[in-house]
């Protein structure tokens, strides 16, 4: 089996952080404490998990020639990103974020070079080919054209490379009706992007919160349907391999949270999240085929990145190293 290695088709930002005493409301004006540029995109933030988990990633994507250094923070996390375009005449991507006192977050997203034609990185062959090895793992999210994520999962699937879909921010109900979901063998949403996803898929309700997940899993077949629930932990329906009906029934794992010990800003927990996922799948196996006791402990091991990510500033910085995961879990 080759050793394992992950793609990242997806963004990069530079994130533009304003401390706030509250989010700002429609109409308001509001004076900011402080302003702190860092890097950021929820493609470069998960790639950057990935890294710092230990396992082997490469970053596809693009920047302006403005400001081409989020490169060379994600190379300081073991980040390959001999795939990222450099652009002349476009500028980087922006995210505007509020942080409030009380730690949440609010985002404005500037599209900049994630957004702008560019012939190799739209590519999925060429994206492939130079990868150091055959990548057994793909990550994607919702931060480039939707149609360029369609491709590289299509792609994926045809190479027999595991696929990972974030879809953050949600895609349209038009554009959510005519994904090719069979191309997706894990998905990661949160509460509310899963509720949207039964909305768009479903004309039925989805009822009380803790009904979603169930009200999705009928409506997608992928292995993995795993539902992050912020504070309250995570909720997953996992096609085991352990399982007696592996072909049809989801085993259901509900994972609670892990305790932080301080939150200061939750920004990157889920970018944080998802990486930590996919790295611990790639210690087990080139598949997402895992039995009950693997996909416990991949969730249980995320849940606690997430939770160290929330206490610092930063949605990069705040990405906790292998080691000290693996220390807060055995403390």
């Amino acid at each position: 089996m080759p050793a394992p290695l992950c793609l990242v088709r997806s963004s990069i930002n530079i994130d533009e952080t304003f401390g706030v005493p509250h989010i700002v409301r429609p109409g308001e004006t509001i004076s900011s404490s402080s302003l702190q540029s860092r890097p950021g995109g929820k493609g470069a933030n998960v790639s950057a998990a990935v890294g710092l988990a230990g396992q082997a990633v490469v970053m596809s994507g693009a920047v302006g020639l403005d400001a081409p250094w989020p490169c060379d923070e994600l190379e300081k996390r073991n980040v390959d990103v001999s795939a990222v375009s450099r652009l002349e005449g476009v500028p980087t991507g922006r995210a505007f974020i509020q942080i409030a006192e009380d730690g949440e977050n609010s985002i404005v997203l500037l599209k900049g070079a994630n957004f702008h034609a560019d012939e190799e990185a739209d590519d999925p062959a060429r994206v492939f080919a130079k990868a150091p090895r055959p990548p057994t793992h793909l990550i994607v999210q919702n931060e480039i054209p939707l149609p360029t994520t369609q491709r590289f999962l299509a792609h994926a699937r045809r190479a027999g490379t595991t696929t990972i879909f974030n879809p953050s921010p949600m895609p349209t109900r038009e554009e959510l009706t005519a994904f090719a979901w069979s191309d997706v063998d894990v998905l990661i949403v949160n509460e509310g992007e899963a509720r949207d996803l039964v909305a768009a898929l479903s004309s039925s309700s989805s009822g009380e919160p803790g009904n979603v997940l169930d009200a999705l899993e009928p409506l997608i077949d992928s292995r993995w349907l795993i539902m992050t629930k912020g504070a309250q932990g995570v909720s997953a329906r996992v096609r085991c391999s352990s399982s007696a009906s592996s072909n049809q029934a989801r085993t259901r794992f509900e994972v609670p949270p892990a305790k932080p010990r301080q939150v200061v800003d939750t920004t990157g927990a889920g970018d944080t999240f998802a990486g930590n996922v996919v790295a611990a799948m790639m210690t087990r196996s080139a598949s997402a085929d895992v039995d009950e006791q693997g996909a416990r402990q991949i969730l249980e091991w995320a849940v606690i990145a997430a939770a160290m990510a929330v206490e610092k500033q930063g949605a990069m910085e705040s990405i906790p190293k292998h080691e000290d995961v693996l220390a807060r879990q055995q403390a």
